[in-house]
């Protein structure tokens, strides 16, 4: 009887093997220098790879980044007013102290995003993960963030003033000292918010109620 048949089989099952365990060992692609100059000539990098990238006091005004990988890039006070940042990857980002007035980030991911003292007023956030995210002292007043999922996000002396939070998930969140006045909180889960200090004048409640000074019947903490 030949082996013949046997050993290619062999052959070929060990020349695949070889072969994945050499594109695992590959490292993972992150952003070039390229991407990186490309992006600040022609303020646009759509579904692009600029993960890890250092991004810090850029001017990015204006900038198309739809669906672009930013996850874990360093984004420390850059300038993004107006940039379109729709189903972005942000998650790990450094954004402290950037500007985001009017920026879109719907749909984006900002998953334990550093946001601190980030001026996003007037931001589109609507349908964004910003669970585990740090906005501490962030302006947030007249953002759009329906639907956001904020929960367990650091949003302690953070302004909300006129924001939009319909529906968002703030469970767990701790908006201690948070601005909150005029802030539409309709149909938005507070099951576990900490609302210390927080001044939620003229706020709307989650049962459409006008605040009257008792979070307690929403699972809330103040």
């Amino acid at each position: 009887m030949s082996i013949t048949p046997w050993f290619r089989r062999l052959s070929a099952i060990a020349l695949t093997i070889i072969v994945s365990l050499t594109v695992l060992a590959l490292p993972a692609r992150a952003y070039t220098q390229d991407d990186v100059d490309h992006l600040i000539w022609s303020q646009e990098c759509i579904q692009c790879d600029l993960s890890k990238a250092d991004l810090s006091g850029k001017d990015l005004f204006g900038s198309a980044l739809r669906e672009a990988n930013l996850s874990e890039a360093n984004l420390s006070g850059a300038l993004l007013n107006e940039a379109k940042l729709k189903k972005a990857d942000l998650s790990g980002a450094n954004l402290s102290g950037a500007l985001l007035m009017s920026v879109t980030l719907s749909e984006a991911d900002l998953t334990a995003a550093i946001l601190s003292e980030a001026d996003l007023y007037n931001a589109l956030m609507s349908d964004t993960k910003l669970l585990n995210a740090d906005l501490t002292a962030a302006n947030l007043t007249a953002a759009i963030l329906s639907e956001a999922d904020l929960s367990d996000a650091r949003v302690r002396n953070a302004t909300l003033s006129k924001a939009n939070l319909k529906g968002a998930n703030l469970s767990g969140a701790d908006l201690s000292n948070a601005i909150m006045r005029n802030t539409k909180l309709s149909k938005a889960n507070l099951e576990g918010a900490k609302l210390f200090g927080a001044d939620l004048s003229n706020a709307v409640m989650p049962d459409g109620t006008i605040y009257d000074g008792n979070v307690s019947k929403f699972g809330a903490y103040h």
